[in-house]
């Protein structure tokens, strides 16, 4: 497809529905190679081809008889291959597609065709038979008439439009105003909408019906179980195929330019989509002609969307989706349409899913085109290996390489797919690489692949590529500070990191160096769930316990907690993991120790709010660390000391919950924290007097808080009531309980489904091995499996690895 067919494309859709079917008939054709011009076709007679002209004033009645002769009734390889189809809508040539024909049915569109024969009624449109009773004219299609009456298919086989109904049937027949309108009722809807509140009634419509000769509503009438309208009309829509099929009543010829004509009814064109109700019911020339020219539409094309409209039904297959999807929306099919998109969205592959979005992007259409991103996200290493992805626009392509969801083993594989696609077409694509390059996310990747980058000739060779290699030159002299990015969520994995456990001689519990991250999710038989974990990296020296972790920019925050139990192990020291380099980094210790305190990332910064300073005293003070200068700062401090409490960020605001406060009260509050103004009180929690040891994350657009526990008469307990804040309504909504108690646990959130890990029962004195995800679309926790023992005291996160890293 050429640039210019493009923009005409883009530019269609935002035309009126009249402007958009005269740009399309005026349009040449790029589908036909042997398209000869306006208002002409090649015909073949006497074995040489003349140019015949379409004259208006021919019949309908002597076209129908040339149908056969120039017209083929099959889907043949002779009409697919006179058709050449765009490039921007077909697969490469390597694909592999399956070539059979399957038959889809779409089952509402019998329901809405006669819903639109109902309103063109309505309207006065297309009304070509009065039935004269009384003195009174009664207006209908003759067409629709004739799928349920027999006498109306003697009358539209002869043309008779105009029918005086007095003694119609013979003499003794006697059609009244009741039983007619029950017989037009039936044509139109297939039910027999009358209350029969006297014989007479009933006999009336009996009557009618056989004067008329319809039998159908006369047994319907008769019946003991009355029939559904559905039935009826998918009765009425049978015959109407079949009046077509015998080319009884057609009324128009739509022909193509290579010549081949198909008769049709104006009526059923007009009721199938809103192009054809304009070319017929809006005054245009062609809807008083009984010769219509479509143009850039192929037979076979056309033959496919008559079935159809005819039947609701379409043979679909990779060698004719392209053809008719376009062909539907160009004709403003919305059934056709519907069996084509479904077609694409259900059979999506590597092959088809590129083309897929292009489709959806130059017709707007919102679902397919989401459905073929997510896809092609889902999926991009392998498609951006095929030679169609050096098609995609540098603004499809951009979009693409900067969604957080891409799919891949290493960011590596993202900048191979952009080199591949420059190098296919330098001279064009090269002024967009600086653009493309910001996409890419060089800090993810490993010091080999970044060697493998800076190496890259055409950046070496490039004006454009000199910024990069910049970046990539810091990155592997060590310096991050000043270069962040966001990980690529599908790529993350769950990592945990610390906490305590008992010892496995069961003598006593023990802090621990531990980092471990679950390589799969395994289902068992019935209920049994596993986790594979495998051990990532061991913390510098000391353990941590009762810590925090933050993750900015796909590096992993360690933050204070304690090495041990006594009061002067707890922490105030901080350590940063970089999974791209896999190393180690010390940094400035906060001002204060602390543990059981809360920490957020927040506008490129780390939190760390409130805690326990040294078992006797609490902490309302409040640090950031800023990475550019690598630099603890004091912030506003809380209202008050508190330890126990959690903290989220929802949209780009922190929120502080519950946690215990100096004098040992377990506290129901929310606040809104500010690092310049401080505080500001939110709806208290709803479930119990209070909460403390909890977790809170942000899960769509709520605060989940779950685990924990509660302040009792006399004392605490586990808390398993978990609650949802909404941040618009001011009040929280309960959730469904936890299974097993999680006090001071470990939680993330992947993919808006919140994970809680570990901890222990304040009751029981037990630590909890299991895993649990709480999935908001479900409203359910479902039990994962269980940690590579049970911790207590520990973290979680989620963080993108080299896949040299992940086993």
């Amino acid at each position: 497809m050429s640039l210019k067919q493009k923009q005409e494309k883009q530019q269609e859709q935002q035309l009126s529905l009249c402007q958009r079917m005269a740009l399309f008939q005026a349009s040449s054709s790029v589908r036909q190679t042997n398209s000869k011009g306006s208002g002409a076709c090649k015909r073949k007679k006497g074995g040489a081809e003349t140019s015949t002209s379409i004259s208006p004033s021919l019949h309908v009645e002597t076209e129908i008889k040339d149908y056969k002769a120039c017209s083929s009734s099959t889907l043949s390889d002779a009409h697919l291959n006179e058709t050449h189809i765009s490039t921007s809508c077909l697969p490469s040539s390597d694909t592999c597609h399956s070539q059979e024909l399957i038959s889809f049915l779409l089952p509402s569109y019998c329901d809405s065709l006669f819903c639109s024969l109902r309103s063109l009624k309505e309207e006065g449109l297309l009304l070509d038979c009065s039935l004269q009773l009384l003195g009174d004219s009664h207006k209908a299609h003759q067409l629709v008439l004739a799928a349920v009456s027999q006498r109306a298919e003697e009358w539209l086989c002869s043309r008779n439009m105009e029918v005086n109904l007095y003694n119609v049937g013979g003499s003794g027949c006697h059609i009244t105003y009741a039983g007619l309108k029950a017989v037009l009722n039936f044509a139109y809807y297939g039910e027999v909408n009358m209350t029969y509140t006297e014989a007479r009634d009933l006999e009336e419509i009996l009557m009618a019906c056989r004067c008329l000769g319809v039998d159908r509503l006369a047994e319907v009438c008769k019946a003991e179980a009355p029939s559904t309208g559905r039935a009826e009309r998918e009765q009425s829509l049978r015959v109407i195929r079949t009046l077509w099929e015998r080319r009884v009543g057609c009324d128009v010829i739509m022909e193509v330019e290579s010549g081949e004509r198909f008769p049709a009814h104006r009526i059923i064109l007009a009721a199938g989509g809103d192009y054809f109700r304009a070319l017929f019911c809006s005054g245009l020339r062609e809807s008083k002609e009984e010769v219509v020219c479509l143009r850039g539409i192929a037979s076979w094309v056309l033959e496919s969307l008559l079935e159809f409209m005819y039947s609701g039904q379409l043979n679909l297959g990779w060698q004719n989706i392209w053809d008719l999807t376009e062909a539907s929306l160009q004709f403003q099919l919305q059934g056709a349409h519907t069996l084509c998109s479904e077609f694409l969205h259900d059979h999506m592959n590597d092959a088809s899913c590129l083309d897929t979005l292009f489709l959806a992007e130059t017709y707007g259409l919102e679902r397919l085109g989401r459905a073929a991103e997510e896809y092609t996200l889902a999926h991009f290493q392998q498609i951006s290996e095929r030679e169609n992805f050096k098609d995609l626009t540098c603004t499809l392509l951009a979009r693409l390489l900067e969604k957080d969801e891409l799919r891949v083993d290493s960011e590596v594989v993202v900048f191979r797919a952009l080199m591949s696609w420059v190098e296919e077409d330098k001279a064009h694509k090269l002024a967009n690489l600086p653009g493309l390059l910001q996409r890419v996310r060089f800090p993810l990747m490993s010091p080999p692949e970044l060697e493998e980058v800076e190496g890259c000739r055409l950046l070496r060779r490039n004006a454009e590529g000199r910024e990069a290699l910049q970046i990539v030159r810091k990155l592997l002299e060590g310096n991050q500070r000043t270069i962040g990015c966001k990980p690529r969520t599908p790529n993350q994995v769950l990592v945990l990191v610390g906490g305590d456990s008992v010892n496995d001689n069961f003598e006593r519990r023990e802090p621990n160096r531990s980092l471990w991250f679950a390589q799969r999710f395994l289902r068992g038989e019935g209920l049994i769930r596993t986790i594979e974990w495998e051990p990532l990296v061991q913390l510098p020296e000391p353990p941590r316990l009762r810590h925090c972790v933050c993750v900015l920019n796909n590096v992993l925050y360690i933050l204070g907690g304690r090495k041990y139990y006594g009061k002067l192990d707890i922490l105030k020291s901080v350590v940063r993991f970089s999974p791209a380099q896999f190393k180690w980094e010390c940094l400035p210790d906060m001002a204060s120790a602390r543990d059981y305190f809360a920490a957020v990332c927040w506008r490129g910064k780390v939190f760390v709010l409130g805690g326990n300073q040294d078992d006797t005293n609490y902490l309302d003070s409040v640090e950031y660390y800023t990475p550019e200068d690598n630099t603890w700062r004091l912030a506003h401090p809380l209202d008050t000391p508190i330890c126990g409490h959690a903290a989220a960020i929802l949209d780009g605001e922190i929120f502080i919950s519950g946690g215990c406060d100096s004098h040992l009260r377990c506290l129901p509050s929310l606040w809104h924290y500010d690092p310049v103004y401080g505080c500001s009180n939110r709806a208290p929690m709803a479930s119990g007097a209070g909460r403390a040891g909890h977790v809170m994350l942000a899960v769509g657009n709520q605060l989940v808080v779950a685990g924990g526990l509660q302040p009792l008469q006399v004392g605490f307990g586990d808390q398993l009531q978990c609650e949802a804040y909404d941040v618009l309504q001011n009040c929280w909504m309960p959730l469904p309980s936890l299974p097993r108690p999680h006090l001071s646990p470990a939680a993330t959130c992947l993919d808006g489904m919140l994970y809680i890990l570990g901890g222990s029962s304040f009751d029981s004195g037990y630590d909890t091995p299991w895993v649990y995800r709480y999935d908001p679309r479900d409203k359910f926790w479902d039990k994962l499996g269980t940690l590579p023992r049970p911790y207590a005291d520990l973290a979680a996160c989620m963080l993108q690895l080299p896949i040299n890293h992940r086993g």
